[in-house]
């Protein structure tokens, strides 16, 4: 979900076991071997094999963590101000089902505008052990400009390339211990610390008690450590803070029972289609700023759609340079 949990379009990894079955029609796993209960490797820092047991029988679409509550029809909205511009999130849970590794689980659809425009869009899958720990089976993502699809990065499904699911949210959490959310090597390592236990705030929702802080994290993305908060009053997360930018997003209102906003994409979007490649712009980017490309995105700069390269230079601070995607003109330089 960025948002770190932080949607509606299908990655392209292969999928299986996909269904859209209300979450109360059973259904039996086919072909997944019985293990006696499911394998929890909690506290997980060290560098040991990451490989836990999933017994499909030992889970259920039920959710009922005081943290993290989700039932079908819950709607919560977030707000929250950026460099770019004003953030709005939508989390909506659905009453659809997808089955991973033969355990069925509960998609939970969240869609990210900014200034109005949608750019991100993903539905997540989550269920809950019989012991209450809430576990992250994968995600469907995509990033958007206008409506098109920038690029699929970070959907991942578990059991699919050797991925694994992680504990999102575990029944008891203890300040010190550390739960990876996710596993797929080299895409998808997100990790959170349990930091406190009994935090109050105040956010636009109201004010809460006895919330839960974390520290998130992934190897993957040095610079994006968030704190986040999740309350027992709203069984979901309530506000998020990055630790480098200090920008936050906080939780504006609740509703049970409701329907989701409207979709403002095709089902089936197109993709977005450049003028100069990926490469091309890598190399005018190492032109404007000598030394090594760490990262490229597409997003939306100075009112038009451009790539933005990440450069690590050979002196001097990371740097971003913006390069409109049409033309190969450089329409600015960040640090």
């Amino acid at each position: 979900m960025k948002w770190t949990y932080i949607i509606l379009l299908i990655a392209s990894v292969v999928i299986v076991g996909c269904t859209t079955e209300p979450i109360n029609t059973p259904q039996q796993p086919r072909n997944v071997p019985q293990q006696s209960d499911v394998t929890l490797q909690l506290n997980n820092t060290s560098e040991q094999k990451y490989d836990p047991v999933i017994n499909p029988t030992d889970f259920s679409v039920d959710i009922t963590n005081k943290y993290f509550k989700i039932e079908p029809g819950k709607k919560l909205r977030y707000k929250g101000q950026t460099e770019d511009g004003l953030e709005t999130i939508e989390v909506y849970v659905t009453n659809e089902t997808k089955t991973v590794m033969g355990v069925k689980t509960l998609i939970v659809w969240d869609r990210v505008w900014l200034d109005g425009d949608l750019i991100e869009d993903t539905k997540d899958y989550y269920a809950q052990d019989k012991k209450g720990n809430v576990w992250y089976f994968g995600e469907d993502t995509a990033e958007l400009i206008d409506g098109k699809i920038v690029n699929r990065n970070g959907a991942w499904l578990a059991g699919i390339e050797n991925a694994k699911p992680g504990i999102i949210m575990p029944v008891n959490p203890q300040i010190g211990e550390t739960y990876k959310t996710e596993y797929y090597e080299g895409n998808a390592e997100d990790k959170i610390d349990i930091l406190a236990l009994n935090e109050q705030l105040t956010v636009p929702y109201g004010k809460l008690n006895n919330c839960l802080k974390t520290r998130d994290y992934s190897p993957l993305e040095q610079g994006a450590d968030e704190h986040k908060y999740h309350c027992p009053e709203v069984g979901f997360v309530v506000l998020e803070v990055g630790l480098e930018d200090n920008e936050s997003v906080e939780l504006v209102s609740v509703e049970y029972n409701a329907k989701p906003s409207p979709s403002t994409i095709a089902k089936e979007p197109e993709k977005l289609i450049t003028k100069i490649t990926e490469e091309q712009a890598k190399a005018i980017a190492l032109k404007e700023v000598p030394g090594e490309v760490t990262d490229v995105s597409i997003e939306k700069k100075f009112g038009k759609t451009a790539f933005v390269i990440e450069v690590a230079p050979t002196s001097g601070p990371e740097t971003d340079v913006i390069i409109d995607i049409d033309t190969g003109e450089v329409l600015g330089v960040e640090t």
